[in-house]
């Protein structure tokens, strides 16, 4: 597993989620410091926040209780709700790409909710330089970078890998955008009719964790 800092970010916890009951509805928080995130490999990431005002640190938050507001919504929001897919290394690099600053992000989630907001930070995912590395950090088609937002409507923290997001640039991209289903992603220049999620499923509706499922369930 790694950890990775992030930037200084002032968000808001659900006290269930830190008193071993969690609740996924409208819950109270209490405020901290989102420091750090926890990379584990096959399962979805947990993030580490400081509590000032206790001088405590919590080190395994799930990413559904995190907020960037004092209120949370009354509806359920769970992990699928948010976009995570599971960790592909324990290995990660967190970056802020500055031609992203103040774009607007959209994600599909696989359960089909979408949330939007401004682009935070993306994390990429690395390789063991030390070992024989067999996650699929090392698989090109299958790595995928993640890139973090707070949901403008419900302030939860969200994440997703950047084939199920939409990055808007006020002054450079047009109001009503290309149609960008033809795109797709191939698994090799040799074997160009093997593609991944995007088959026939564009922008999160896909549900196989199998790339090569999609087409022969179309």
């Amino acid at each position: 597993m790694s950890l990775v800092s992030t930037p200084y970010t002032e968000v808001y916890v659900k006290k269930s989620f830190l008193s071993g009951a969690p609740n996924y509805g409208k819950d109270d928080t209490i405020p901290g410091v989102l420091v750090a995130i926890r990379f584990v490999f096959n399962r979805a990431p947990l993030y580490v926040v400081w509590f000032p005002t206790m001088g405590a640190v919590y080190d395994k938050v799930d990413q559904c209780a995190i907020f960037d507001r004092s209120e949370t919504p009354n509806e359920p929001i769970t992990m699928e709700d948010i976009g995570w897919w599971d960790c592909v290394s324990h290995h990660w690099e967190l970056t802020h790409i500055k031609v992203f600053t103040g774009c607007a992000v959209t994600l599909k989630a696989r359960t089909g909710r979408e949330t939007e907001g401004i682009y935070l930070w993306t994390c990429d995912p690395q390789g063991d330089p030390e070992r024989t590395d067999y996650t699929c950090a090392q698989i090109w088609h299958e790595h995928k970078t993640k890139n973090y937002f707070f949901d403008e409507e419900t302030g939860v923290l969200c994440c997703g890998p950047n084939n199920k997001m939409r990055f808007v640039s006020s002054s450079l991209s047009p109001k009503v955008l290309d149609d960008a289903k033809w795109l797709r992603v191939y698994k090799d220049a040799d074997s160009p009719q093997r593609m991944t999620h995007e088959w026939n499923d564009f922008f999160g509706r896909s549900m196989s964790w199998d790339y090569e499922a999609d087409k022969q369930d179309s």
